[in-house]
Formats: structure tokens, sequence, C-alpha cells
């Protein structure tokens, strides 16, 4: 990515930042029902769960403002995080504002519109757990602001530079200046997708699920499954 695009990713975030023009996101929307809500936090987290494996990123797109401006100003797949899981804990480790730090999945799942499990490339699962134990190894190492205008900091992290890096893939494929979360998606294969919080499929599913008391998943997010829409490709907070 060119500085001039670093640069604009710095003025708009600031902007949002300082501004607080909106809450929330344009784009995406929450079921005003929570019942329904919350089954999809379930379906989704099941899935996660399910097609996962510990050392998996986890792209994902927020319902936030935050998340509407990093997708303005990055070219291609409109992601606005990234994140490492370990299914065996039922955590995510994630390079987040003040810190890097390890939250349950639930809370990821929570907060997005929707979310995308990507495999890192050339990787067995014994080195994905290893992969994911250096991240976990940076818990508490501040958030790498300037890092993610293209001007990284010593023992700093945002969010796709933690999982690049932790990942080997600096011995691999070479030091870059800035990674945005959708680029990620070069160094892997998607394995999953959600669809979206508002998509009438999705919200269709969870729907029945409520009313017979399963949480067990729907079939038609798994890898292979059309994302495109008018508006992104494999679209996909901070």
């Amino acid at each position: 990515m060119s500085r001039l695009a670093s640069f604009t990713i710095a003025v708009s975030l600031l902007a949002l930042t300082l501004g607080g023009c909106w809450d929330g996101s344009l784009y995406g929307t929450r079921p005003k029902d929570k019942v329904l809500d919350d089954a999809i936090d379930r379906m989704w987290t099941a899935e996660l769960r399910k097609y996962a494996r510990d050392g998996d990123w986890i792209l994902s797109r927020s319902l936030s403002s935050t998340g509407d401006m990093i997708g303005w100003v990055t070219p291609g797949e409109n992601f606005s995080h990234a994140s490492v899981i370990d299914v065996t804990n039922g955590t995510i480790v994630e390079a987040i504002t003040p810190v890097v730090r390890e939250i349950p999945i639930e809370t990821l799942v929570h907060r997005n519109w929707y979310l995308v499990v990507v495999r890192p490339s050339h990787m067995t699962a014994e080195e994905q757990k290893a992969a994911l134990e250096k991240a976990r190894a940076e818990i508490g190492k501040p958030f790498d602001m300037y890092g993610f205008v293209g001007y990284p900091e010593e023992d700093k992290w945002y969010c796709s530079e933690l999982a690049y890096w932790s990942h080997g893939f600096e011995e691999k494929s070479g030091k870059q200046v800035l990674v945005m979360p959708n680029e990620l998606m070069e160094f892997g294969e998607v394995i999953y997708y959600t669809g979206r919080r508002d998509d009438p499929q999705v919200l269709a599913t969870a729907a029945g699920h409520v009313n017979d008391g399963h949480d067990d998943g729907h079939d038609t997010a798994v890898a292979g499954a059309s994302t495109d829409t008018d508006e992104v490709t494999v679209e996909l907070v901070p």
C-alpha cells in the first residue's frame, strides 16, 4: 500500500476518533430482536469451533464506524480486523487498542457483521499451534498505531501485523511496510464464511434455531459458497 493510502487511512481514522460523526455502521445492521441476534452469535461461535483450527486467522468486519472507515479507504475485500483463533480454549488473540489481548470467541463474534476463517498457507497444524503461542506471548504489548499507517514501531503490534509476523511470513515472504487485514487472504485459504448478520438467509436460519432449540450451524456459509454482492467481492472491530 502506498504512503498516500496510508496517510489517507491515518487522516480518516483520526477524523473518526476525534469527530465521533456517527455510532455503529452505516452499512451493516444488527437484528433488533435480541433473541435472534443472540442466536446468530451462538450459531457462528459453534461454526467457528467446528471449521477452524488452532492458529487460523479470523478476518472480520465490525458493526462500527471504525470498520466503515477502514472499508472505505482500503481497496479490495472489506475487512476491518484480523485475529488468531485458539479453538481448544475458545479464545482469540488480537492486537487492538490499547494492547494485545486474549478474549472469548463469543466476544469477537458479537461485535461483527461477518467473519471469515483463513488458514495460513503451507503450515501444519502443529506449526499453526506454535504460531498461536508466538502471538499469545505478545499479550500486553502496545497497539502499533503508527505501524497501522505504514510506520511500524518495535515491540508494538496492529492486528494484521501480529498475525502476519507470528505465522512466520516475514521470513517466508518478506517484511511488509503495511499489511492490511484483507491482504492476509493472499497468504492463506478461506475455510469458512459466516454470511452477513443481516442477510435474510442467516436471519432465517437463526430464527429456525430459536424455534427448534438447536444451534447446529448452517452449511451454506462454508468455504465454496459465494460471498459476492453488488458492493463487495469476498467481503468480509476493532
